[in-house]
């Protein structure tokens, strides 16, 4: 995930600016929500439901993931040398993210549910939601705004939330 965030990173700093409407902070962010903005969750399901979501999000997720698992054998060495803190876990698994197909259609009916409600993007940091704002800007979304942080940011500031553990 680190390197998947590091990347997505490095190509908004290289490859220009951001198109969407702009940054908020999580408080910025919940006051829109009282006022009828739609707050659009891009993290995985599994993320969404089990880490917790904000109360109301729309669970629509920018990207997919496939994995390769490794060699059992492999698997056990490794977190061997994790609990001993030889490894970084991200680099044990193949990860691959691919950009869900869905995302763009799914995003535009949800436009069309909520009569043009402003979008507000929220994933686990920042670095997803930001890719998602992108894309949603660049076919011709306007009223879209990244919330900075995302859901570690949320979850820090207090605001309602809902763990189910």
């Amino acid at each position: 995930m680190r390197l998947l965030l590091a990347t997505l990173s490095l190509c908004f700093a290289l490859f220009g600016a951001d198109y969407y409407e702009e940054d908020l902070d999580v408080h910025e962010a919940y006051a829109m929500m009282k006022k009828g903005a739609v707050l659009v969750d891009v993290r995985t399901p599994a993320e969404y439901i089990y880490a917790g979501h904000v109360p109301g999000a729309v669970s629509l997720p920018v990207l997919d993931y496939h994995y390769t698992p490794k060699p059992l054998k492999l698997r056990l060495e490794l977190a061997k040398m994790e609990s001993d803190k030889k490894i970084d876990p991200h680099k044990a698994y193949a990860i691959t993210p691919i950009e869900n197909k869905e995302f763009l259609e799914e995003a535009k009916k949800l436009r069309k549910l909520t009569h043009n409600a402003p979008l507000l993007i929220i994933c686990r940091s920042g670095a997803r939601s930001r890719y998602a704002a992108n894309i949603l800007a660049k076919n011709g979304f306007s009223e879209v705004y990244n919330v900075e942080g995302g859901f570690l940011a949320w979850k820090e500031a207090k605001l309602p939330l809902r763990l189910d553990r």
